[in-house]
């Protein structure tokens, strides 16, 4: 596994515009129909990244054959690569493995406290209502929850199939699969999760 993350505003204009042109066609046209620049600025810089660490790992990003699954899940044709991208206000992450995997980022912050139910467990619930920090506590779920689905490629009708335990560690309820937190960015939780077998 390997992580590489970076904080927008550290790419000028000039980079990102020269980079967009050895983006792959589908990803292109994806990024072409975001109406906000920002988006846009996000999506060509998680490319950016992707590109780096394929390169650290001796692969070249614009030899390789890029599409998605039914469910927009991004992969790499006949490649033991698997690979995931996230952003969040800032910054934009991206993991690679030979294993599948999922990543998360998100900035804490205020929100409606009821989303909750829309994607916790009873006893998710309660880890988060009993915290110190609401907020960051929903955000541990909801990252771990995210990640989690991105690693599996399917979409949120499954996320109260899911469920984690916080305590000291992270306990999820499928146990085929590691998880990783990090929180030394100022106020953003990134999750990965990454299934133990080599498919």
């Amino acid at each position: 596994m390997d992580i590489l993350y970076s904080n927008i505003n550290d790419f000028s204009n000039d980079e990102i515009d020269s980079f967009y042109q050895k983006i792959y066609k589908d990803k292109k046209e994806r990024i072409d129909k975001y109406k906000n620049d920002i988006t846009k600025k996000r999506s060509i810089i998680g490319e950016i990244l992707l590109s780096r660490l394929l390169e650290k790992n001796n692969f070249n990003y614009e030899e390789l054959s890029f599409y998605t699954n039914k469910d927009g899940k991004p992969y790499i044709k006949d490649n033991p690569i698997y690979f995931n991208i996230s952003h969040s206000n800032d910054f934009v992450v991206v993991v690679i493995s030979n294993k599948e995997i999922g990543i998360d980022i998100e900035k804490i912050r205020d929100t409606n406290i009821n989303i909750i139910n829309q994607f916790c467990t009873d006893k998710e619930k309660e880890y988060i209502l009993n915290s110190s920090n609401i907020y960051k506590s929903l955000f541990n779920i909801y990252t771990l929850k995210e990640a989690y689905l991105k690693m599996k490629g399917t979409n949120l009708s499954q996320i109260n199939n899911i469920e984690f335990i916080i305590n000291k560690d992270i306990i999820c309820n499928d146990k085929d699969v590691s998880i990783i937190q990090i929180k030394d960015i100022d106020n953003y939780i990134i999750s990965i999760i990454e299934n133990k077998k080599e498919t």
